[in-house]
């Protein structure tokens, strides 16, 4: 899927699902999972990471805990999962794109040839951007219980998503 020309993007992606807010949620996950794993994320949990922090039922329905199972949240969130691979595919050149951005902005390194580092340099007003500090700290979270959860593969298996 190509994405539509900046000015013909819709105001709702336009503002959720553009570059530079994608690039920050890659990075609280990715910057996260570092200081959890002391190992650089995997390049392939971006694909799940953004669109689990945007989708604001999934992010909600998220534990509180890294040391909860992913495995039992699974089977507790069924219904809320039957949707992530699609979500994964319709998500993918969004993510893609801010990808880009985040690495063309130094945000993001590749290290090893196959792993991210992410570097945050934003600091948000909490009671002024409160939606967008709780969608980037659910995305922090993310990164943290992903790196406590196991493989890449293992992951995409158990959210049901191929890739």
């Amino acid at each position: 899927m190509e994405l539509a020309n900046w000015e013909n993007r819709s105001w709702v992606t336009a503002n959720m699902i553009n570059p530079a807010f994608v690039a920050t949620i890659l990075v609280a996950a990715t910057e996260m999972y570092e200081n959890e794993s002391g190992d650089c994320m995997p390049w392939e949990l971006v694909f799940l990471a953004a669109p689990m922090a945007l989708h604001r039922d999934t992010r909600e329905a998220l534990p509180i805990r890294i040391n909860s199972y992913a495995s039992k949240w699974v089977t507790e969130n069924s219904a809320l999962l039957a949707s992530l691979p699609k979500r994964v595919v319709s998500m993918r050149p969004y993510t893609r794109e801010g990808l880009r951005y985040a690495l063309r902005a130094g945000s993001l390194e590749v290290v090893e040839g196959d792993r991210l580092r992410g570097r945050s340099a934003w600091k948000l007003d909490k009671d002024r951007d409160a939606e967008l500090a709780y969608i980037i700290q659910r995305a922090a979270f993310l990164g943290r219980w992903f790196a406590a959860a196991g493989s890449p593969a293992t992951l995409y298996a158990l959210f049901g998503v191929t890739p």
